[in-house]
């Protein structure tokens, strides 16, 4: 059991870049009316990524715990093609990543609920959903396994906060060794701001943006009850990368 823990702390360890500037803080010296939306909704789809990474319900009684981390490659560019966007130049920023802890817990009707939260880099954000497996859960090798997953957030920063809701179809099927799923669905993002150095009359007025995002991913069962996920996606920003490392029982 020792060794177990030590494995899940160090993979825990690697799963969370070693960046230490608050990115987020950099909003209201950058953002603009010319790049809020875009803004808005790449962090929708960095806050709807990785809500789901097997593919099937855990079932009655099961449970989930672990680390899991969503990416963006580049941040998308604003209107008339500017590659200022709200945290900065486009090139400058770079990836931008956000790690979270998610536990996961199985109930009856083939229903899984979830709550996650994080705190990283001047950004806080925490909520939750509810996964449904619209058949019942079969692992026979081949076996299909469609599942609806529902979930909201709330997100906040110092010069910005946001609430997120997210809708996504998701389809897997069962192998010895791997499960394939994928995935598909809409965030809808409002973002609140507080402050905007550049363009003061955004202070106080709100943004509203709704995005599709599609997913398709990889997960692993591993030896001590380990799972191991890994996913791209592709959204407003183009493309996107999820992995999640987890205990699950």
């Amino acid at each position: 059991m020792k060794k177990q823990i030590l494995l899940f702390v160090l993979l825990l360890t690697f799963c969370v870049p070693g960046q230490a500037r608050n990115i987020w803080d950099d909003f209201s010296s950058n953002v603009t009316r010319d790049n809020v939306r875009a803004f808005t909704k790449d962090l929708g789809g960095l806050i709807g990524s990785g809500t789901y990474t097997t593919g099937r319900v855990l079932g009655w009684g099961g449970f989930q715990i672990g680390p899991r981390g969503t990416m963006l490659f580049r941040m998308s560019k604003g209107k008339n093609d500017t590659t200022h966007t709200a945290l900065g130049e486009r090139s400058d920023v770079g990836a931008v990543y956000y790690p979270w802890l998610q536990a996961d817990i199985g109930m009856p009707f083939r229903l899984d609920g979830f709550i996650r939260a994080s705190s990283y880099q001047g950004m806080t954000i925490a909520g939750g959903g509810l996964r449904w497996g619209i058949t019942s859960p079969n692992e026979m090798l081949g076996s299909l396994q469609p599942m609806l997953v529902l979930s909201a957030h709330s997100a906040s920063a110092r010069d910005f906060s946001a609430t997120h809701y997210n809708a996504s179809l998701v389809l897997s099927m069962k192998f010895k060794y791997f499960v394939p799923y994928i995935g598909g669905g809409v965030d809808y993002t409002t973002l609140h701001i507080n402050q905007a150095l550049l363009a003061p009359e955004l202070a106080g007025s709100s943004e509203y943006a709704a995005t599709a995002r599609a997913t398709a991913g990889l997960n692993f069962k591993l030896p001590s009850y380990l799972d191991l996920s890994l996913a791209a996606n592709y959204a407003y920003y183009g493309l996107g990368a999820e992995a999640s490392i987890s205990v699950r029982f």
